[in-house]
């Protein structure tokens, strides 16, 4: 009697049993935490499917992409094909529709399985040889490899013994299929010792493929099951608008930041689950590659760690619920301070993570958690948010002063004496405040006069746009300031806004929305391109070169996906030379100043300025191209911590664009001469 299809059976219902029981424990830890609607715009979140999971879009950035690649389709084809050789080794003549007796299938399949066997080999050896610090060299990982490596192995062997012994229609063109039977004959071994040698390898592919079911939801591989559905779930709000919103009039609410790992949503455990271990998060995170302590690779991992035990005792609770948690506390054992205070929220991670990880709302919650529930945080950021308290700006000057950098220009008041002006230019608080980006706002009047663009400044009735506020997780005094300045705006019939931070780009532009403020916001880079490309604005040629090295921000570049503005500007002006930085684009280097950093003291490791200083000073500049008031800040530090101020100089892209300016009319050389005195 046969009992190969109740040994199957068997053997199947014991993966299954393994693999759903695993499965079951981790839906049960996701459906802990709040629900969350990501379910709308399903032709988008579709599309974002086949290019990120189908594509291998995010992978393929960097140069073993396509090793991953290869696993991937490679996987999807074989298995394809692992339909067919469990099937007949079932039941003879069993042939799956369309491809068991396709020829051109098992061609394909046969060079796929080799490319994964090449693919495998590479991934081992620079995983466990070459070793880079972002991936770790485990035994769950090797497991895995070898897994792989096994299945292919044993699909070949037994495919082609099979074929030997009884060949079926549509192997002819299978080249390691007729490989193994040449071999095999070869040996000379009888009929009765290949059948039981071609069963002995169907049954270890068999064996090791119900395996690897039941393994993965234990490992972390857990992502091959969890990723797509988290890209398919991803958050498609602009990406600076994607903080999750607080209902502060929520009386019911126990807290308005997240201390428990149950407060996060669904779908940021979902992240937990999803998350490769790849570690180009890590590979790209400021904070970390200063030295500290924040990885946020590991914080996704630390976090799946702790909802895994906090899921298994609530479960165990039952309906009572954990009166008396013994296990680990999210924030401060879990999770410590000094990692959720060390984030810059550059986004690099999120920009890197091939699964669409949202690593910063995390960091948020739990910040809004120490100030709003607990009222602890550092004590620069204390003082920052009471000078917005009191002052509406970061620095705590009188806010009567706001609009005195602009007296001697005669600049118009919004909604007094200039209805009706082409933009609102948001001057912000540090080109209201900050002596330096002082010098931005002036030359961004003088260029906007040059192009014949009527504007406005809003003076002593700006306030701080709260950028920095909310994301110290001062969410109360971020909302108090957005509803004052969106009631403003609407009151005065603002509709176009300029501004010259990304900070406050970001924030009127993608934040601002959910409180009623809807309005055309652009960057003044944006702004100048736009004018240079009309032909409104003209360079001098008769200066000096200057050799450029320009450095991204992130708030204007990865949040807003803004990179070739300022380079077309660059460009377009005679005698300048625009040099591209090692980290550039979407893997610029934060500056260290985002997330609220910028008032905050940087302990431990490096300086993030000084690193991204080192990096750009590689390209012998005479100058550092900016275009962010933060970034001036700490790209000018980071000159003079090195000593090299006096040769390279950090300006605005608004500064070299005023420097080289030719201007119409005699009185512009007068104002330069007050501008000169003035800064």
């Amino acid at each position: 009697m046969d009992y190969t299809l109740p040994v199957f059976l068997a053997e199947l219902a014991a993966a299954l049993a393994v693999f759903g029981y695993a499965l079951r424990r981790r839906l049960r830890h996701l459906l802990l935490g709040r629900p969350e609607n990501r379910l709308d715009s399903i032709g988008r979140r579709i599309w974002g499917f086949i290019g990120l999971v189908l594509g291998q879009r995010k992978v393929l950035k960097e140069k073993f992409g396509i090793v991953h690649l290869v696993i991937f389709w490679g996987f999807i084809v074989i298995s394809l094909g692992t339909l067919q050789f469990v099937g007949e080794g079932l039941k003879e003549g069993f042939t799956l529709p369309f491809l068991g007796s396709n020829p051109y299938f098992y061609l394909v399949k046969d060079i796929f399985s080799i490319m994964v066997l090449g693919a495998v080999a590479a991934a081992a050896f620079r995983r466990y040889v070459i070793r880079p610090e972002r991936l770790e060299a485990n035994l769950d990982a090797a497991i895995i490899l070898a897994m792989i490596t096994g299945l292919i192995v044993t699909e070949l062997v037994s495919s082609g013994l099979a074929q030997l012994l009884h060949a079926a229609p549509g192997r002819e063109m299978a080249p390691v299929y007729n490989l193994v039977a040449g071999l095999a004959a070869a040996s000379g071994a009888g009929k009765e010792v290949l059948l039981v040698q071609q069963k002995v390898w169907w049954w270890m592919h068999v064996t090791l493929l119900l395996g690897f079911l039941a393994y993965i939801p234990y490992s972390k591989h857990m992502h091959l099951l969890a990723a797509p559905f988290n890209v398919f779930l991803r958050n498609l709000k602009p990406r600076g608008g994607q903080i999750n919103p607080v209902n502060l009039e929520d009386e019911e609410a126990e807290e308005f930041g997240v201390s428990r790992v149950e407060s996060f949503t669904r779908k940021q455990l979902l992240d937990l689950y999803a998350c490769a271990e790849c570690g180009r998060c890590q590979d790209n995170c400021p904070a970390y590659l200063s030295g500290k302590s924040l990885s946020p690779k590991q914080l996704i991992h630390k976090l799946k760690d702790h909802l895994s035990e906090k899921g298994d005792a609530l479960a165990r609770a039952g309906k009572d619920g954990i009166k008396d948690f013994a296990g680990k506390e999210l924030i401060g054992e879990v999770v410590s301070e000094d990692e959720i205070w060390a984030c810059t929220t550059c986004y690099s991670c999120q920009e890197q993570c091939p699964v669409t990880n949202e690593h910063i709302n995390k960091i948020i919650d739990m910040r809004r958690s120490l100030v709003m529930d607990r009222g602890e945080f550092p004590q620069e950021a204390v003082l920052a948010c009471r000078n917005m308290e009191k002052n509406f700006n970061p620095w705590g000057i009188g806010w009567y002063s706001r609009g005195e950098w602009s007296k001697d220009l005669g600049v118009k008041v919004a909604g007094v004496d200039q209805p009706g002006a082409e933009y609102l230019y948001w001057v912000g608080c540090a080109g209201s405040f900050d002596d330096r980006s002082r010098k931005i706002a002036r030359s961004m009047v003088k260029i906007m006069r040059e192009a014949g663009i009527t504007f406005s400044v809003l003076g002593s009735e700006e306030k701080c746009c709260g950028d920095s506020a909310r994301r110290m997780g001062n969410e109360y005094l971020f909302q108090t300031l957005a509803a004052e300045n969106v009631s403003l705006l609407n009151e005065l019939g603002v509709t176009r806004i300029v501004t010259h931070c990304p900070h406050c780009l970001n924030t009127l532009k993608n934040e601002y929305p959910a409180f009623g403020g809807n309005f055309e916001v652009i960057h003044h880079t944006q702004l100048i391109a736009g004018l240079i490309s009309q032909g409104r604005l003209q360079f001098r040629e008769d200066l000096e070169g200057l050799r450029v090295a320009y450095h991204d921000s992130c708030y204007l570049g990865r949040y807003n996906g803004e990179y070739e503005a300022p380079r077309k500007i660059l460009r377009a002006i005679p005698g300048v030379i625009l040099l591209e930085a090692r980290r550039n684009r979407g893997r610029s280097f934060c500056c260290g100043a985002g997330g609220g950093r910028m008032w905050m003291e940087e302990h431990g490791g490096m300086r993030i300025n000084g690193m991204r200083v080192d990096q750009l000073l590689e390209k012998g500049p005479e100058a550092v191209g900016v275009n962010c008031p933060f970034c001036l800040t700490m790209i000018d530090d980071g000159l003079k911590a090195r000593e090299a101020e006096e040769k390279v100089s950090a300006m605005d892209v608004s500064e070299i664009v005023a420097r080289y300016l030719e201007y119409r009319a005699a009185a512009d050389e007068e104002e330069d001469t007050a501008v000169e005195k003035a800064s």
